[in-house]
């Protein structure tokens, strides 16, 4: 893992999931780490690993612009930011899916990167990093029942890749990790030995489910200085999901 001493770190949608493992992973390599959420119970969750809360709704903008603006203002400008709040949902299929939920749902997954990659580089470091959280729907791959959820990270990917072109005159990187089967996001079936679990690991290469100590990694690569040549770029952490068919699911088919 890269050191990130001394770094000012902000990751939103911090109390859970891979936002959550993110923040541990800085905080024991050194960085200082402010998670933002709506959460209840997220100062407590804060204090457990050692960083700080700031209460946000990613969604509303003027709270996203007040709050970048205080994380500066308390704890200098940030050199990490990771744009990681995000939701998913039970679509069934696009002619099913309630507009009021589609729109729900857009607001979360894009206007809330938008308004993050809006205002969050205002309180930066030059030469920082940005790091939003796509996925491999939406990069790569979509299922039926998954339209709006892989819409919305396919406009994250290409809001990744234009603000990367807009911040690099200030050598300010950005990236995408797009994670899939990665158990433990809240947004996953468990890694339980269930059929669930069963079928989703037969499509890895691998022929697991991806753990969150798998996919924080790249987070941390992209954080530290081994990645300062690296900017637009969507980073796959989905186990061989989007390279082709694997060994395990070829098996099962033959079966």
């Amino acid at each position: 893992m890269y050191s990130l001493k001394n770094k000012n770190a902000v990751i939103t949608g911090g109390t859970g999931g891979i936002g959550l493992a993110t923040a541990k992973n800085f905080i024991e390599n050194g960085a200082n780490v402010t998670i933002t959420g709506r959460r209840e119970g997220g100062e407590q969750i804060a204090i457990e690993i050692g960083a700080t809360f700031m209460r946000c709704d990613a969604t509303d903008e003027q709270q996203v612009k007040e709050a970048f603006a205080n994380i500066e203002s308390s704890g200098g400008k940030i050199d990490v930011l990771v744009v990681n709040a995000g939701a998913a949902d039970d679509e069934g299929s696009i002619a099913d899916y309630d507009s009021s939920d589609m729109k729900r749902l857009m607001d979360i997954n894009f206007n809330g990167v938008f308004y993050a990659l809006k205002y969050g580089p205002l309180h930066m470091n030059d030469g920082g990093s940005i790091i939003t959280t796509g996925s491999a729907s939406g990069s790569g791959s979509t299922t039926p029942g998954a339209g709006v959820y892989s819409a919305s990270k396919a406009a994250v990917a290409y809001l990744t890749r234009t603000c990367a072109i807009e911040l690099a005159p200030r050598a300010i990187r950005v990236n995408a990790v797009c994670p899939a089967l990665i158990a433990g996001t809240g947004m996953m079936t468990a890694d339980d030995g269930g059929p669930e679990a069963q079928f989703f690991s037969q499509l890895t290469a691998f022929g697991r489910m991806g753990s969150l100590d798998d996919v924080v990694g790249t987070y941390n690569f992209l954080a530290g200085s081994g990645s300062t040549f690296i900017t637009g770029q969507e980073i796959r952490v989905d186990g061989g999901l989007t390279a082709g068919l694997g060994y395990p699911i070829l098996g099962a088919v033959g079966k």
